[in-house]
Order: C-alpha cells, then sequence, then structure tokens
C-alpha cells in the first residue's frame, strides 16, 4: 500500500505545525506498509505498541503521568473534546486499574459536531473536522463494560456549562484535560471547571501556545494569568499543564 500522507484538517503554520513536518511523509508511509502486511484486527489491538508511533505513546504516556500526579486527590476526571473517545476511554481504563473501590467517574464533554470558530478562528481548522457520533462512542464505551464508569455529556461546551453544572453542583475535579482549542470553549471551561479543580488536581491543555489554537492561550493568559504552566517535556501533545495550588 502507498500514498502520501493526508492532509491535516488544521491550517498550516510557520512555527509549531511545522516542528515535525519533515517526519510526517516517512510516518505515513510506515503506517501504509504495516497495514499492508495483513496483520490480524485482533493483533493490531493487543499488540497496540508494536504498531504505534512513539509520538503517539508519548501522548499516552503524558495523560498517564497527569492521572497519576492527580491519583491522590478528591474528584472525578474531565475531558472536554472527546472526539472518538480515546482519551475519555484512556482514563477510564486507569481509573479500572487503580481506583476499583472509589467512586471515581470520566466526564465526557462535546458536542459531536466537529470544528466550528468564529472570526479568525474560523480559518484555522476544517469546519466540522474531527466530529464524530455520539452513539459510536457510547456503543465503544459499553462493548468495554465502561459504563458503570464513563458518562458522556452531549452538549455546547461553549454555552451549556453553566446550566449543566446548575443540575449537578457537587461535581468536583481531581483531573480536567482540554482537548477544545477555540477561545470561547476553553474560556468557558475554564471558568466553571477551575473552581470544581480540587487543590492539587491538575488542568491539562493539549494545545496551549500552538499556532492552530492561539484561542487556547489567550483563554488562559486571561483567566488564569499567575498559574506556573509545566510542560511534560517529552510529549508534543498535550502541550502543558497547570496544578492548582
Amino acid at each position: 500500500m502507498t500514498g502520501s500522507a493526508p492532509l491535516r484538517p488544521y491550517a498550516e503554520g510557520t512555527m509549531e505545525s511545522l516542528r515535525f513536518a519533515h517526519r510526517r511523509e516517512a510516518y505515513w508511509q510506515g503506517i501504509q506498509e504495516i497495514l499492508g502486511m495483513g496483520i490480524a484486527p485482533a493483533d493490531l489491538i493487543h499488540h497496540a505498541p508494536a504498531f504505534a508511533g512513539h509520538m503517539n505513546l508519548g501522548r499516552y504516556l503524558a495523560l498517564y503521568e497527569a492521572y497519576k500526579m492527580a491519583l491522590p486527590y478528591t474528584g472525578h476526571i474531565a475531558e472536554a473534546g472527546i472526539w472518538k473517545g480515546t482519551c475519555t476511554l484512556l482514563f477510564a481504563k486507569l481509573v479500572r486499574l487503580f481506583e476499583p473501590e472509589t467512586l471515581s467517574l470520566v466526564h465526557g464533554f462535546d458536542w459531536f459536531q466537529g470544528a466550528r470558530g468564529d472570526g479568525a478562528e474560523a480559518a484555522l481548522v476544517e469546519p466540522g473536522a474531527y466530529a464524530a457520533s455520539a452513539d459510536w462512542v457510547r456503543k465503544l464505551v459499553s462493548v468495554q463494560g465502561l459504563d458503570d464508569i464513563i458518562r458522556i455529556h452531549d452538549l455546547n461546551l461553549a454555552k451549556d456549562l453553566p446550566a449543566f453544572f446548575e443540575r449537578h453542583p457537587h461535581l468536583q475535579f481531581k483531573l480536567v484535560f482540554l482537548d477544545c482549542g477555540y477561545y470561547d470553549v476553553v474560556k468557558a471551561c475554564i471558568e466553571t471547571m477551575w473552581p470544581r479543580l480540587t487543590p492539587g488536581g491538575l488542568l491539562v491543555l493539549d494545545n496551549l501556545n500552538h499556532e492552530t489554537a492561539p484561542g487556547e492561550t489567550k483563554a488562559v493568559r486571561e483567566l488564569l494569568p499567575h498559574s506556573r504552566i509545566r510542560s511534560f517535556g517529552f510529549a508534543f501533545q498535550p502541550t502543558s499543564y497547570i496544578i492548582k495550588e
């Protein structure tokens, strides 16, 4: 199997988006060769690290590190912008492994309509990119027996969070992962979730300091101007995290 790397759904910039551009074509060619080797689908699942790129592995290891740092603290886990549910499912499996007898839940928030930006942000990501089916994600959760840990919330993150938390005023988090990028969405998430983040817990930011998501950086600068922003050091994304002090 051959073919060029697929077009990316975000605007090509001149800074962070080009950091690893020189490796992209070879990486994609490697994927095509792996897919042409006749590997059984079950093997792709059971032996996933043998096939995943090291940058993808770094992403999930960063989220694992974030989870371990947050583990001693009270609260649930939230992901804003779950797309196909990958990271939400990862967190749920970590809860299954490390907190089998706690009440910890993983809350996945998305409107499942994909990207949509206003003003200058509209040109940064292709409209509708990262859309997924909420029913498909729920089925993926159900077939793995994780309904007792995961709660999927189909809502508009930019508008519906205040009403959501009015209905569920008790909710407290130890880890919040923002994977949404747009200014109004990140702003709404920080305004509603930061007060509910337990001191010692983590706010993990997927796109801070990245040219394809300037709104995320803007919202953090406005709402959390004095926070110490840290990097995992080995992962390309998430780019940053903040420990609530």
